[in-house]
């Protein structure tokens, strides 16, 4: 019979073998030596070296790919943004590891995510990356995003409701009162985010219904943390809970003036679970360019989780 389509030139695997490969590593966290013993209990013994240098060698097929996820991704009008760090092998640092970071780029509207490797947590990636971005950008309260919002006039920055509210539930033991009534305004927002999806309205009704309920309680909460920003001491729980949400109010308060904004940054968070579990799993990467290919890998496994997509069968499509 005709032998299957090869992923790699020359190369032994089928498309689908390496799919799975790669699927193994990269939404299950499974490390390659693992998914090896496993082929080397069927009696297929494939070296180390040789199976890496499938993944890199199938990942260079599809680069281009990569390159027009990211162009599409960066022409969208609204992002969610996060920063998570990672592990890569590097012999010019102490105990030959460098912290790297894995920046996520979110685009809500047609559910695609962007992973961009970066060697730092400056703000060199985002800027650089952003340069011709145009709308809003939602992110945590992280200060390389106000230097970048200062940099970038096209930039729109909007902040994520949960982190703030995390500080208030962190601050119940030391004013229960206080943070109880700010986290019960904040419950009621996001009850009318949850019933707004579950209805499944449209990006219009979802704005109408926002300026209608939600502005009132966000101008209420507003006028409490003016009221109450010098009533606690700086350093205190409660003192930092207010300033911090203080000072974001504007951008906390961003999304109720776009239907197709999010509340917080929860959906680009939980785009950073599988490289958590991947990390914990293999630890490193074991080069900045095994680190470059690790980012666009998820990228397309997170992409194709936000939209339902078999990442199998997607990939061995592509290979």
């Amino acid at each position: 019979g005709t032998l299957p389509d090869r992923a790699i030139e020359k190369g032994i695997p089928a498309a689908s073998t390496l799919a799975q490969m790669t699927v193994d590593k990269y939404v299950y966290g499974l490390p390659l030596h693992r998914q090896l013993d496993k082929y080397s209990k069927m009696g297929v013994r494939i070296p180390a070296s040789t199976a890496s240098n499938w993944l890199m060698q199938g990942w260079k097929t599809i680069e281009p790919l990569w390159k027009l996820l990211k162009e599409v991704v960066l022409s969208q009008k609204y992002l969610q943004v996060d920063e998570t760090p990672i592990k890569v092998q590097d012999r010019g640092h102490k105990n030959n590891m460098h912290k790297g970071y894995m920046w996520l780029y979110h685009a809500p509207v047609d559910r695609l995510v962007l992973f961009d490797y970066r060697k730092n947590r400056d703000r060199s990636g985002p800027s650089e990356l952003l340069a011709k971005f145009k709308g809003v950008i939602q992110t945590d309260g992280f200060g390389v995003y106000h230097s970048l919002f200062d940099q970038h006039p096209s930039i729109m920055l909007s902040f994520c409701m949960a982190h703030a509210r995390r500080k208030f539930v962190e601050a119940e033991k030391y004013d229960q009162e206080a943070a109880r009534y700010v986290v019960g305004q904040m419950r009621v927002l996001y009850a009318l985010e949850s019933s707004m999806r579950e209805a499944g309205l449209s990006s219009e009704a979802r704005a109408k219904l926002r300026q209608e309920q939600a502005i009132p309680i966000l101008e209420t909460l507003g006028n409490w943390l003016n009221k109450n920003l010098y009533a606690y001491p700086p350093k205190s729980p409660m003192g930092e809970a207010i300033a911090y949400a203080h000072s974001r109010w504007a951008g906390l308060s961003f999304y109720t003036l776009h239907g197709d904004m999010e509340i917080d940054n929860n959906l680009v968070e939980n785009a950073v679970r599988p490289l958590a579990v991947g990390r914990k799993n293999y630890l490193f990467a074991g080069s900045h360019d095994a680190a470059h290919m690790t980012a666009a890998m998820y990228s397309f496994m997170a992409s194709c989780k936000r939209n339902g997509v078999d990442e199998r069968e997607w990939l061995s499509d592509i290979f």
